[in-house]
């Protein structure tokens, strides 16, 4: 964004000597409406600063669910809540902090088996069972561990993998250094405008930050669907890639000479 240089206009100069001269009259409470912004009433040079940064991830969250089909509703829910627990006691196990589990849902529903016509409308639905399904999500701050950690849920039992989400631990220091970075920006690039004009930078009257782009969250989705009764399967490759962190920032100098 290119700058924008504000002079002082004559009729502001009007403007605020008649709404001066009238205050007694108006009282205070239309004084205070009549205060102009100091950024109105002096020549200003506006810039915009920006500042980004790459960064590797290091946090995972792995959201998965272990499903169970049975004829009766409490043999379903029954043997799913037991799996579900050797579940959450293996994430345990392997060094996982109770404050990172997280129950997302535990549902229990119907389980039809449906014919269909031509066109695709079900005409007949067949009561087959009942489903019970407890979905959870698991935070690994040690990013190396996550896929092995995948590999050992479906061993364990877990059915259903929705995906694994990546963050940055230190973000808010990191953008507490480019919101610095920002300022020192768009600072370079007013005094760029106003070196060969034989002014300077003055007061800064205002800073606004810019709304901040929100970041690619890297999101992968895993493979859903039964796990195979086999042998322990490799561990699941989760590379974390890299994730931008970018801000920007407006300033507003008053002008000198």
């Amino acid at each position: 964004m290119p700058a924008t240089i504000q002079p002082f206009p004559l009729w502001a100069t009007l403007t605020l000597a008649l709404a001066l001269s009238s205050l007694p009259q108006l009282g205070p409470a239309w004084a205070q409406q009549l205060v102009v912004p100091l950024k109105d009433t002096v020549p200003t040079i506006t810039t915009n600063g920006e500042a980004s940064a790459e960064v590797v991830p290091d946090i995972a969250t792995i959201a998965f669910a272990i499903e169970t089909e049975r004829p009766k509703a409490a043999d379903a829910a029954h043997e799913n809540a037991r799996a579900a627990q050797a579940i959450v006691a293996e994430i345990k196990a392997q060094g996982i902090e109770t404050r990172d589990i997280k129950t997302v849902s535990v549902t229990l529903a119907p389980a039809y088996d449906e014919v269909r016509d031509a066109n695709g409308y079900v005409t007949k639905r067949t009561l087959r069972g009942y489903s019970a399904s407890n979905s959870l999500k698991v935070r690994i701050k040690d990013i190396a561990k996550a896929g092995a950690l995948a590999s050992q849920m479906l061993d364990k039992g877990v059915n259903r993998f929705y995906g694994i989400t990546y963050e940055y631990s230190q973000k808010d220091e990191k953008y507490d250094l480019l919101r610095t970075e920002a300022v020192q920006d768009a600072l370079r690039k007013a005094n760029g405008y106003v070196n060969g004009l034989g002014i300077r930078l003055g007061r800064v009257l205002e800073i606004i930050p810019q709304p901040r782009a929100v970041p690619f969250a890297g999101a992968n989705r895993m493979p859903a669907g039964a796990a195979p009764a086999q042998e322990a399967a490799p561990t699941i490759p989760v590379e974390p890639g890299t994730e931008t962190l970018r801000t920007e920032v407006q300033v507003t100098w008053e002008l000198v000479q």
